[in-house]
């Protein structure tokens, strides 16, 4: 199970190369000297540059992410024992933890989501622990891997109402009102206020989670532009980010652990947790 979570982590950087370059555009800023990859932008294909903004350096940050939790998830389950080892332990506690949480808010028919919700939150959690990495770069610092976060989330959610439900998941948008003729404007109002209320759920999901690891990433790098003067001048060199930096760890899991959450909860959502039908 625990290597099914971490694989599941390919396809969903694999969906997310789809719909997060279609998002960054060219609208990312220039490329600044900041990280290892920043050669990328050297790189010219039919005389383009790989990398020619921000947003798509930031996707780049997050293959490394994904194809380090796939070495990860292969490397530590090789050897699958009854008598597990430390790393083994760990990620059967990190499914456990997973598992509870998906079931505790969709119920044991919940339990089949757990490789994409679990996938999320690793994928998520090493993207924003990388941005702690000197060097590196969280790719949640930038809105276009974040939308396309929330892209994959809002179409796995409605994809799976469709695939539940039918057509019959459209009575979900106009739930509670009367099937007549008479309550026809009302039918429809309902309607498009629904509609837009679901359009608007992966716009605050992108903004949060990036809204956070930017302001962080930029609180840091501020804190280490205060540091510079001090050893330049007087050969003081006091790490006055790294109280900042070690906070940044707890909300590096924290916003994983929230995105992820809203995301059962939008799943519970379109998902039959009772006996009642639409």
């Amino acid at each position: 199970m625990a290597s099914r979570l971490l694989r599941s982590a390919l396809p969903l950087g694999v969906v997310l190369a789809t719909a997060g370059p279609a998002l960054a555009s060219d609208g990312g800023g220039e490329v600044h000297p900041t990280t290892w990859l920043d050669f990328l932008a050297r790189v010219r294909i039919a005389g383009h540059p790989l990398v020619s903004n921000q947003a798509a350096l930031a996707f780049a940050w997050s293959l490394v992410a994904c194809v380090a939790l796939v070495l990860i998830s292969v490397m530590g389950t090789r050897r699958i024992s009854l008598r597990p080892g430390k790393f083994q332990l760990l990620l059967e506690t990190l499914v456990g933890a997973m598992r509870g949480m998906v079931a505790s808010v969709m119920g044991p028919r919940g339990v089949e989501f757990v490789p994409f919700i679990g996938a999320l939150f690793i994928y998520i959690a090493a993207m924003n622990l990388l941005g702690l990495v000197p060097g590196a770069m969280a790719g949640t610092a930038n809105l276009s891997v974040t939308a396309g976060l929330a892209v994959v989330v809002f179409c796995v959610v409605h994809y799976v109402g469709f695939r539940r439900h039918g057509l019959r998941y459209l009575d979900h948008f106009v739930e509670g009102v009367p099937k007549q003729l008479i309550y026809l404007p009302l039918l429809m109002l309902i309607f498009v206020v629904h509609v837009v209320s679901e359009l608007v759920r992966p716009v605050t999901l992108a903004l949060r989670l990036f809204g956070n690891m930017f302001a962080g990433e930029t609180v840091i790098l501020i804190l280490i532009g205060l540091m510079a003067p001090l050893y330049l001048h007087h050969r003081i060199p006091i790490p006055v980010q790294l109280p900042n930096m070690l906070l940044e760890v707890l909300i590096a899991v924290v916003q994983a652990m929230v995105f992820s959450m809203l995301a059962v909860v939008y799943l519970a959502g379109v998902v039959e947790t009772s006996e009642a039908e639409y």
